[in-house]
């Protein structure tokens, strides 16, 4: 007999969007493995090890957040904090949040402005074990991504630290989980979580854009997936999405594009210059760490093949989600410097490569025994090699002549020195060329008297002005960094009549190796009479 509604009537036919053209996939069994136990990794073999390593890791992640100084950025985007927004001249305001909400349980230490961040770092183990476990079926597989991604210093370093990629991994990885409910299910309606998945993940750093390109290629490349182009749903999704947006666009409007501008600014090309590549691979290697970044890069090889032939939604939804944005770094690194941490959204997607791949080893022989040592101990080295890093953080146990992690120490004594010389001097500010140096000097000083950057201001476009009469009518006192003292202290003379050497005061850290114990010298100038009323701009074209 043919279907009746309730009515009693023939039913009409389900419009074509909502028949699928595939069945649902059963949900992941709990049962046996398919990655045969020599190809596990060591430390990542069973859901016990995984659970104890990420237990044993956050802990001594969160000894390091309130053991360690914060970096500039963290120091700068904790003012951010203070300052709730729609947006900052840098990234959209989710980094912000974040702080606030952190510092709203432990206050406004180290401590304070991290832990959050570490227990977010922890929790990609959960993500990246979910996004193996609905795009494989295969538990131990899963189980082997939660503790690769582990290993990464993405992760063994990175999430000691809180950046604007920290909540950009989170909504990165939800919306990979989305859409793969998408596939797995049929159910139209998590297009709407994949929305405001991309939505939020805007709203924490722009570079989001690429994974809403990422959706429109996973769309097309594979044929059954096709059908969601006739349903409403992606569409409700994307709508979403733009609503979360919204708020971000508009203040972008309402201050001449500010941060847009500076960020889809670095797009446009520079001068060619291809040493940038090879650091760029450098970088990655590093932060992957060597034996991770091989089995990636093999998983990625299986994924863009399973792609281009069979059109297997999960390896397409794992290729379009890495390959595009990292084929654009690779691009811009022809012509300028890419940041390492700007990768650090493609992780889960490629540790969930890595653990894919594991199941096709090369052919050669003699690549296959790579690819299955590094899966064997990727783990492993990869830890003991965040631990080390950390370890150096805190008690400098490398001969580093040049130290990025130095800029972690010595700022308080620091800033107490700079305050100690404006109160001998009758300094009424202190100032500042740099947002780096007004951070830290802001978070780790007294506030008395404040500090303000010369130049730049609408990086503070999100608090009070300050009070130029102030300014104006007591000498400032600026404090530079070394490397900038000849053009400062040039730029000082153009915009006061009186500019006067103040001393220095030398950012010190634990002397080892025979290296010296300092790590930056603030050189000071006093100045007074300024040559124009308003706060001096020192940054501008001169």
């Amino acid at each position: 007999m043919p279907a009746t509604s309730t009515g009693g009537c023939p039913a009409s036919p389900a419009p074509s969007w909502a028949r699928s053209s595939t069945m649902p996939l059963p949900p992941p069994s709990s049962g046996g493995a398919d990655v045969a136990p020599a190809l596990r990794p060591v430390w990542a073999g069973s859901a016990g090890a995984v659970l104890v390593l990420v237990a044993a890791l956050t802990a001594i992640r969160l000894w390091a957040a309130g053991s360690l100084g914060l970096a500039a950025d963290e120091a700068y985007y904790w003012i951010w904090s203070k300052n709730l927004a729609f947006g900052y001249f840098d990234h959209p305001p989710m980094v912000a949040v974040l702080i606030r909400a952190s510092t709203a349980v432990f206050g406004d230490g180290e401590f304070g402005i991290r832990w959050l961040s570490v227990l977010l770092g922890a929790a990609a183990s959960l993500g990246v074990w979910r996004l193996v476990w609905r795009l494989t079926d295969d538990r131990a597989a899963a189980i082997a991504g939660a503790g690769m991604v582990q290993a990464t210093l993405f992760l063994g370093a990175g999430a000691v630290l809180v950046t604007p990629d920290t909540p950009l991994v989170l909504f990165w990885t939800l919306a990979l989980l989305a859409l793969v409910e998408v596939w797995r299910t049929g159910k139209g309606a998590w297009w709407l979580a994949a929305g405001l998945s991309v939505g939020l993940a805007f709203v924490s750093k722009y570079t989001a854009v690429f994974l809403g390109l990422a959706i429109l290629l996973w769309i097309v490349l594979v044929p059954e997936l096709r059908r969601w182009l006739r349903s409403p749903w992606p569409y409700a999704g994307g709508v979403l999405c733009l609503l979360v947006m919204a708020p971000v666009l508009w203040w972008n409007v309402a201050h001449g594009g500010a941060s847009l501008t500076k960020q889809f600014g670095r797009a446009v090309p520079k001068a060619f210059d291809p040493r940038f590549v090879p650091e760029f691979v450098a970088g990655q290697a590093a932060l992957l760490t060597p034996l991770v970044g091989i089995v990636v890069l093999w998983g990625l090889w299986v994924a863009a093949r399973r792609t281009l032939g069979q059109r297997e939604p999960g390896a397409v939804l794992v290729t379009v989600s890495v390959l595009p944005l990292l084929a654009y770094l690779l691009w811009y690194a022809l012509f300028d410097r890419v940041q390492g941490n700007w990768t650090a959204c493609l992780l889960p997607a490629s540790v969930a490569a890595a653990v894919m791949g594991a199941k096709a080893l090369p052919a050669a022989p003699a690549m296959a025994a790579v690819v299955r040592a590094s899966l064997r101990w990727s783990v492993v080295t990869g830890v003991a090699l965040g631990l080390f890093v950390l370890g150096h953080a805190a008690f400098r146990l490398a001969p580093l002549a040049i130290d990025p992690t130095g800029q972690l120490h010595g700022w308080r004594a620091a800033a107490a020195a700079v305050e100690a010389v404006a109160e001998r001097t009758g300094a009424g500010t202190i100032g500042t060329a740099s947002y780096t140096t007004t951070a830290h000097l802001r978070f780790y000083g007294s506030g008395r008297p404040p500090v303000v950057q010369l130049g730049e201001r609408l990086r503070y476009a999100m608090e009070p002005e300050p009070d130029t009469a102030t300014i104006a009518a007591r000498p400032v006192l600026v404090a530079v960094e070394s490397r900038r003292e000849a053009e400062v202290a040039a730029r000082l003379g153009r915009h006061y009549r009186v500019v006067e050497p103040a001393g220095a005061v030398d950012r010190l850290w634990r002397p080892r190796f025979g290296l010296t114990d300092r790590m930056d010298r603030l050189v000071l100038f006093l100045v007074r009479e300024p040559v124009a009323p308003g706060v001096p701009d020192l940054a501008a074209p001169q």
